[in-house]
């Protein structure tokens, strides 16, 4: 099962490189969206892309991505490291981040500002250890939080 949520997360990970190389390749093509009109409203405090809102509104997304954000933060939300398994918390993270991807229906600017905000999620991930910080844990779940700002 270890084996298969690696593999998971290493797709995952593939992913989310090869759209960020997509789009800085295609950065000067025209997508039939008008660049200056995005809102500069943007999310800086995680390193990476910065998330910017849709004209001032948040972004459609799939059922599928809304439900695996809210998956996750479940699952930080009832986490108990006195009676649970550190180990077991990521595992359980990383499959439902993996899931929002492999079930991921979204396209064109949304499609891209999805990855923005999910890129700081990757990296928090991969900096849990055997053991994640109460610190850790409560910076994804206050990012993961702000996933209602950007997207609907």
């Amino acid at each position: 099962m270890k084996y298969i949520q690696t593999i998971a997360v290493l797709l995952a990970t593939v992913m989310i490189a090869s759209c960020g190389i997509a789009a800085h390749d295609h950065a000067d093509e025209g997508h039939g969206h008008d660049h200056g009109a995005i809102v500069q409203e943007q999310d800086t405090s995680h390193n990476g892309a910065a998330v910017q809102l849709d004209n001032g509104k948040a972004w459609a997304a799939n059922a599928e991505t809304t439900d695996g954000i809210a998956a996750m933060q479940a699952i930080l939300d009832s986490y108990d490291p006195a009676v649970e398994d550190s180990t077991m918390l990521k595992e359980e993270l990383e499959a439902e981040f993996s899931e929002i991807f492999a079930k991921c229906t979204m396209t064109g600017e949304a499609h891209e500002q999805l990855h923005n905000y999910l890129k700081p999620v990757h990296a928090m991930l991969e900096k849990l250890g055997g053991s994640p910080t109460v610190a850790q844990r409560q910076e994804l779940s206050d990012y993961l939080a702000t996933y209602g700002k950007y997207f609907h």
